[in-house]
């Protein structure tokens, strides 16, 4: 058995070697072909074809390398046939050959080979030409000028009448302000365009761009209006606590006038998104009522709506998740309603407070165990805006 599979082992090292010798005098004659095509202009006249058969050339001999003659002779075949275009196509644009014969000597025909084509015989080889089928000026690389102005024809929107380039080689009838735009479409042509980026297009100057009443080179923010104590640049309010930045020393905690700063409160805090309470907010057991415990709490709610009169609080009630859902979302409601109703009557606005009842749908704790059912049973104040 083994010296059968010995035998077996040399025949296809014997096939093999013969068809990676097949391949190699392939891919050596492909190399000589693409030199021919090199130096018949087919860099030129046929870039794609070269450079696939270079290309497949040099994958051929990486397969015959690597002992892949399967995919070496696939790679070798389309070098041939790109090769064999690229042959094809550079004998139609190479250079052109013309004989001279001598009437008197017999001897071989002379040749003379004309490097350079000039298709459209304006003095400018091909090669150098940016228009090679149009006439041209040779200082504008063989392209046309119609109207002599010194701008290409594709370049020029007027290419039949001359014209400077700042007027995109159309004639300038008559700029009687020197803004580079005619008095026919100037809307101001005895004022120049102050050329400043904004509506230059019409060729009226904007002294002021922002229109805030401060002209432009005294504006700090030419393009945003604001003040003029403010040197023209827009006053913020970072915080929305109603107290601009320019007066607020807490320009990024929601405070009140007149130095924007925020109150202290003992029981609660005021944040940008919610009154923070540091007690729960405690009713009687599965009813709305607000025990009496809760209302030094509620007291100091009712303080900082009125110290903000401009905000807007949403009261929201949620439980946990004892009992059935539908009667903890109602009990949720009127626990809110209740909250409300008694901060209306330490005067809160009614129009700035709404009432929600979530029931056990946002839980902030686990269900599972007495701790978290407690803090989940909880009042919050969200604050919705601040006018």
């Amino acid at each position: 058995m083994s010296r059968r599979l010995a035998l077996a082992t040399a025949l296809a090292a014997l096939l093999g070697c013969a068809t990676g010798g097949k391949l190699v005098r392939t891919a050596e004659a492909v190399q000589g072909d693409l030199e021919k095509a090199r130096k018949g202009g087919a860099l030129r006249c046929a870039p794609r074809e070269l450079a696939l058969a270079e290309a497949n050339l040099d994958f051929g001999r990486v397969e015959i390398d690597a002992g892949n003659a399967s995919r070496a002779g696939a790679h070798l075949r389309q070098a041939e046939q790109s090769v064999k275009k690229a042959l094809e196509l550079s004998r139609a644009c190479g250079p052109a050959q013309v004989t001279i014969r001598e009437p008197k000597a017999p001897a071989a025909p002379a040749v003379v080979i004309i490097d350079k084509v000039d298709t459209d015989r304006d003095g400018v080889a091909d090669l150098d030409d940016r228009c090679p089928e149009v006439p041209g000026l040779p200082a504008l690389g063989g392209c046309p000028d119609g109207d002599g102005d010194g701008l290409l024809d594709a370049e020029d929107a007027c290419p039949a009448q001359p014209g400077p380039r700042e007027a995109q080689g159309c004639p300038v009838a008559k700029d009687s302000d020197g803004d580079l735009l005619q008095d026919d479409i100037d809307r101001c042509p005895l004022d120049p365009e102050d050329g400043d980026g904004f509506q230059d297009e019409d060729g009226c100057p904007d002294p002021d761009n922002d229109g805030d009443g401060i002209v432009d080179k005294i504006d700090a923010c030419p393009a945003t209006p604001g003040p003029i104590e403010s040197r023209g640049c827009p006053v913020l309010d970072r915080d929305k606590d109603g107290v601009l930045d320019d007066a607020d020393r807490c320009p990024d905690e929601v405070g009140v006038a007149p130095d924007g700063c925020p109150k202290k409160y003992s029981l609660v805090e005021v944040k940008k998104d919610r009154i923070s309470i540091k007690q729960q907010v405690h009713f009687a057991s599965a009813k709305w009522k607000v025990l009496p415990t809760s209302f030094p709490l509620l007291d100091q709610v009712a303080q900082v709506l009125r110290d903000y009169p401009g905000m807007r609080v949403s009261v929201e009630g949620h439980t946990d998740t004892v009992g059935a859902e539908g009667l903890n979302v109602k009990l949720s409601q009127a626990r809110a309603e209740a909250v409300r109703d008694y901060l209306v009557k330490k005067g809160a606005d009614p129009a700035r407070l709404e009432a929600i009842g979530f029931g056990p749908a946002r839980p902030i704790a686990s269900n599972k165990t007495a701790p978290g059912r407690a803090k989940n049973r909880r009042t919050e104040f969200r604050i919705i805006s601040m006018e």
